[in-house]
This record gives structure tokens, sequence and C-alpha cells, in this order.
């Protein structure tokens, strides 16, 4: 990461006082961290696109969500409330900050909050999701995971329907369904990312599975193999987060389970595995491209680790970086909050 590497937020999953939003800077001693605020569960992080602000979600029965006005090793608390439903997992930004996004999993529902002057959340509006899918234990009931704005439109994945469901963004809070791509029955789509070309790669946690496709044609997926590893006994894969590199032609894949990265080369719709490699931690949760690293937290080994990326393609040992409590989301600093 270079001789002066970003600093990192990093939200530490867990439920006693060690975890929540942590800093980690890298100085004459190495990577220091510093606890801002004790979060119960904390999940995911979103910046704000122009105020040094943070979004986050956390807890299981009772979620919340949370913004914090941050400046290098400090966060004052803007927002602490309910987040509208269960289980969130996910928080987006629109691109003109104006609204955030909650995706609360076991609910079925999403929140869509504005963003007043300071970046403080206010006016909360649901919007709930039906349906189903083929799984009897993880897809009784539509399940958001992510939400994405892209190409003016908010793209939600949907594990517990097999769908990305889009939804017509127009700055407001209400939410028009425009359309759905559905992915094949058992999926249960977790994340997606746009690549360069227009086509959308999609991780397939109960399925194992990369899909590749085009979501203005219904059903046109290509489906590949997330892993090549051999699935220990009694462990099984579960793909989760997924990256495109800087030129959007290569897609990372974290194998949680086999606790690989994946990289694959995708042209138009057709995808080809480039390599897999150990993730050096155990349950790669989130990744991260920061400068020319693959940056992973691994929730379960409590460490976040640094791939040297050659032409894009993860190509070394794992570097540990620093270790972190139930390291689960990566947040590169902005330039303006150092």
């Amino acid at each position: 990461m270079g001789e002066n590497p970003r600093g990192q937020y990093v939200a530490a999953y867990g439920s006693d006082p060690t975890h929540g939003l942590y800093r980690f800077a890298h100085g004459e001693r190495g990577w220091q961290g510093s606890l801002l605020s004790v979060v119960d569960r904390l999940s995911a992080l979103a910046w704000h696109p122009t105020l040094p602000v943070i979004y986050g979600v956390s807890g299981s029965e009772v979620g919340r969500v949370h913004a914090w006005n941050v400046s290098g090793s400090t966060a004052s608390t803007l927002t602490d409330a309910e987040s509208g439903g269960l289980e969130p997992c996910h928080v987006a930004v629109s691109p003109d900050g104006r609204r955030v996004v909650v995706t609360n999993y076991s609910s079925s529902n999403l929140m869509v909050w504005d963003v007043a002057a300071d970046g403080s959340l206010v006016n909360a509006v649901a919007l709930h999701l039906a349906g189903s899918g083929r799984d009897p234990e993880r897809q009784e009931a539509a399940h958001p995971h992510q939400a994405v704005f892209e190409s003016g439109e908010l793209r939600v994945v949907d594990l517990g329907t097999d769908a990305v469901r889009t939804f017509d963004w127009t700055g407001s809070a209400e939410l028009r369904l425009t359309g759905g791509s559905p992915v094949p029955a058992g999926t249960g789509p977790r994340h997606m990312v746009q690549l360069a070309d227009g086509a959308t790669a999609v991780s397939g946690e109960l399925t194992s599975t990369l899909l590749v496709g085009d979501l203005a044609s219904v059903g046109g997926w290509s489906v590949y193999p997330s892993t090549t590893v051999d699935t220990a006994d009694g462990v099984r894969n579960y793909p989760g987060d997924i990256r495109a590199s800087r030129d959007g032609h290569l897609v990372y894949l974290a194998n949680r389970g086999n606790d690989t990265i994946a990289t694959f080369r995708v042209v138009d719709t057709a995808a080809a595995l480039v390599s897999e490699i150990d993730s050096g931690v155990t349950w790669p949760q989130h990744l991260a491209v920061v400068e020319d690293d693959l940056v992973v937290a691994g929730r379960g080994s409590s460490q976040v680790v640094a791939l040297t990326l050659v032409d894009g393609v993860p190509s070394s040992a794992p570097r540990v970086l620093f270790d972190c409590p139930g390291a689960a989301w990566i947040l590169p600093e902005h330039a303006s909050t150092g």
C-alpha cells in the first residue's frame, strides 16, 4: 500500500465493548488502531460522497443505523436510531448525498432516509419486499442483502427471492419498482458489482457460484463455480463479497468457508478463472481495492490483510496489516479526514 498508506476505518463485528467503529493509521510504529465508537454487531459502513461522515448499520433482533462525523481518530455521533427492521446488513448512500438506504435482511424491508445538511439522518420511509425462494431455511421470505446506486437506478440484491430488483431513482425517498432480473432458483444472490463493459457480476451464496450477465436480459446469466478448492468434510463454502478491479475487467470473489480469493477475467458476459489463492484470513467478509492492494477483512480471524496486485491479479502471500476484533468491513479514509 505504498510508503504512506491511507488510514482505514473498520467495522469490528461483535457484542462486547471491544467491538464497534475503529480507525487504523500507519506510522513509524506500523499500524495503530483506536476504537472510536462502541457498537453492538456493526456490520457495514459507507461514506457520504462530500461530507466527512460515515454511515453504519448494526444489531440483529432490532437493527440500528448510525452516522458519525469523523476527523482522524475522533468520531462524533450524528445519528443512532433504529434501522426500521431486523438484522440490517448493508448501507448505501445516493451519489448526490441526499439519501441513505438500509437493507434490513430478516424483516424483508428497505428504509430510505433523508440526509440533513450536517449528514445526520431524518424522515425514514419504509419499503417492504415480498416473495420467497426455493430454499425453505434461507429463502422463506425476501432477504435484501445489498443496495447499489448505478446508472440512475437503485439495484437491490435479494437473496430470498433469487433476484436483483431494480428501482427507479429520481432522488425522492419514494422507490418505484421498474424491473427485476431473476437468477437461477436456489442461488441466493448476496452481492453484485458493475463491470466496465456493462456486465454485472453477482456472488451466489447458496450455490457457491459466480454469475455474470446483463440485467436488461432477463434470465441471461452465465454461471461458474466460485471455487476450485475441495471443501473440507463438514465445511460449506459461502461466497460473499465481490469487487471489481480498477479497470473493471477483473472480479475478485471472497469464498467464506474455503477462505480463498478467486479472481475471474470477464469479457462481455463470459468469465474465466485467473487464479484462486489463500485469503490469509478466516471467513473473508469484505474486500476493498486500496492503491495496489486487495485488502481483505477476516471476521473469523480478526485480522485485516493485504494481497499485492500485479496487473490487477492478487499475486503474493497475504501481508497482515493489523489485528482487529471481528473485522467485518473496511472503509479507506478520505483525504479530507486524515
